[in-house]
């Protein structure tokens, strides 16, 4: 079972990076409005709702432990496997973050707000994991 979730998540990681350079489209760009204050909420947000799933996950599961996160296992239950979601999430915005840097350099000013709010997204949900595991590293057991 384990190497069908690892192909699937490979094969989400890609489809991630293809996402990203396609966001980076002209015609795509036409539509958005990124800027600097929008990368500052999506990286200062990203961060807390990182840290808010973990907490309410070790607050109201009946489980008192945490699974560590790792690529042979797909999850989508936010609630009971946080750890697992927030790295694949991670995985997912920084493979978009690198899509959209192929795209850059024919890309506007607003191409470069939307590649920067991939990359805050990616840097949020990177520290906010971090700083998950080091809080709650007594909770974590192996999967």
């Amino acid at each position: 079972m384990w190497r069908i979730s690892a192909a699937v998540n490979i094969i989400l990681i890609v489809g991630s990076v293809w996402t990203g350079y396609s966001e980076m489209a002209p015609e795509r760009l036409a539509h958005e409005n990124p800027d600097a204050l929008f990368c500052a909420l999506v990286l200062v947000g990203s961060t807390l709702f990182s840290l808010g799933v973990v907490w309410h996950s070790s607050r109201w599961s009946r489980r008192a432990m945490l699974r560590r996160a790792s690529l042979r296992r797909f999850s989508i239950d936010w609630w009971h496997d946080p750890l697992q979601c927030l790295f694949l999430t991670c995985l997912f915005m920084g493979a978009a973050a690198i899509g959209a840097a192929l795209r850059l350099p024919a890309s506007s000013a607003t191409g470069f707000w939307l590649f920067m709010s991939f990359v805050c997204a990616f840097l949020g949900l990177f520290t906010g994991q971090l700083i998950a595991y080091a809080i709650y590293r007594e909770h974590i057991v192996e999967t």
